[in-house]
């Protein structure tokens, strides 16, 4: 199972402009300004509620089995290198997102910003830049400021001739944030200090969706873990014959609050004939034990729960084939097309489209 929960707030922190917010910009940016003395780098911060997730699963599940990982879409990122690391930190304070815009310099003064985490308007609310709470830092290059973050749970993704969609496997810290540990004030992205302390002006600038650009491609985190069981209750069909699949109770529309079982049937195309009083064709087969399922958006091609070889594998009872689909993750009033495929042996993949496609409304 992959389900995926979308920000509730973010914003860019720039040390060029220490009390701008950009609550309500379209993109987070992730870059440096370098001038004749000195540099300026910017951060993300992005913050999940987790509340849906501990009203749905067992603890046991969300802090032993499953695995987190935060996602960004890039958007028109501009002169990157080859190679360069990405950080991610969990925030040690509370923040307020704001409404402000970096193309309105004078707008950004009741929300976070590089020198304030709530408002500009309020002194008491600067970042902490000496003094730090225990397992707690921050750093900068020109300015003090620019978040303050727990230095027990660091995550990390290295780019070597990759696109620039941010993958980073943030584990430690989810779990952290479910046993409260540490409080869930979200993450804050950044570069290495290396390069964030460099003059270097081939660093490029590193842009992702918001949650304020009205696409799908806001910020999430991705949860994930093996939800399938498979009993051998039935005959599995034989690859090196056609076989017809199809999803016997698919429904054009969704919930997006629901979660429905995808019952999957599979049978040999020309089935093997015998004297019976019966037809063939009723006959229950199941899919290799090896066989997933993935979501993409209908029109976009977009995927947004992959082929994955553990978290997406299709299940078998006594009914057959089947596996649970939760809508939740899936941006609402869109099309979905349902893809499966099965893996026999290490070398041949068996792939299904038949276009099977649903609806997610409100």
């Amino acid at each position: 199972m992959i389900r995926s929960l979308y920000s509730v707030k973010d914003a860019t922190l720039y040390e060029k402009y220490p009390s701008l917010n950009t609550g309500i910009d379209a993109l987070l940016e992730i870059s440096k300004i370098v001038d004749q003395t000195s540099s300026y780098n910017s951060r993300v911060l992005v913050k999940f509620d987790l509340a849906e997730l501990v009203s749905s699963y067992q603890l046991s599940v969300l802090t032993q089995t499953a695995s987190f990982y935060l996602k960004l879409t890039a958007a028109n990122p501009t002169e990157i290198p080859t190679e360069y690391t990405l950080y991610s930190y969990p925030v040690s304070q509370s923040w307020n997102m704001g409404t402000g815009r970096f193309s309105v310099k004078d707008s950004g003064s009741n929300g976070v910003s590089w020198n304030y985490k709530l408002t500009s308007l309020n002194t008491g609310s600067v970042w902490a830049t000496s003094s730090f709470a225990s397992t707690t830092t921050a750093s900068w290059s020109t300015n003090p400021g620019g978040g303050n973050w727990y230095t027990s749970s660091v995550h990390s993704q290295s780019f070597n001739y990759e696109t620039a969609d941010v993958t980073i496997n943030v584990t430690n810290t989810v779990r952290n944030w479910l046993l409260s540990t540490i409080p869930n004030e979200g993450f804050l992205i950044k570069r290495s200090d290396q390069d964030e302390q460099s003059t270097s002006t081939l660093l490029g600038a590193l842009r992702f969706f918001s949650k304020e650009s009205n696409t799908i491609y806001s910020p999430r985190l991705e949860m994930r873990y093996d939800d399938s069981i498979y009993h051998t209750s039935h005959s599995v069909v034989n690859h090196t014959e056609e076989v017809v699949v199809n999803i016997t109770n698919l429904q054009e529309i969704y919930k997006e609050t629901g979660q429905a079982r995808m019952n999957v049937s599979a049978r040999p195309k020309y089935p093997t004939r015998t004297h019976a009083t019966s037809s063939n064709y009723l006959d229950i087969y199941q899919l290799p034990s090896s066989s997933f399922y993935s979501i993409r958006d209908a029109h976009t091609d977009i995927t947004f729960v992959p082929f994955d070889e553990t978290n997406t594998k299709i299940s078998a009872d006594a009914n057959g084939n089947f596996f649970l689909l939760n809508f939740n993750g899936l941006p609402v009033q869109r099309y979905y097309k349902v893809l499966i495929m099965s893996k026999v042996g290490s070398n041949e993949q068996y792939y299904y489209d038949n276009n099977w496609i649903f609806k997610v409304i409100q």
